[in-house]
């Protein structure tokens, strides 16, 4: 599975998420498409629908992609040490 790095502010506070808030996360679309989003701050979020994520973000920026875990990890380490 595909995992994306985006970061995104939120429009809701619902599900954990402060509204306002910019947030970094890795966003997975199963194979149903149903998205999941796991925020830095651990957060889990689902949508049932790409619409629903949409609408749920705005200055949705993506910052890279991995195929397997373990370059997620690393793209996710280095981004952190450049903070």
């Amino acid at each position: 599975m595909t995992t994306q790095l985006i970061t995104a502010v939120s429009l809701s506070d619902e599900k954990g998420l402060q509204k306002d808030r910019q947030y970094l996360f890795s966003l997975q679309v199963s194979d149903e498409g149903v998205i999941r989003i796991i925020t830095t701050d651990d957060i889990e979020v689902y949508y049932s629908s790409i619409h629903d994520f949409l609408i749920s973000w705005t200055k949705i920026s993506s910052l890279g992609w991995a195929n397997d875990k373990e370059t997620f990890q690393k793209m996710l380490e280095e981004l952190k040490g450049n903070n």
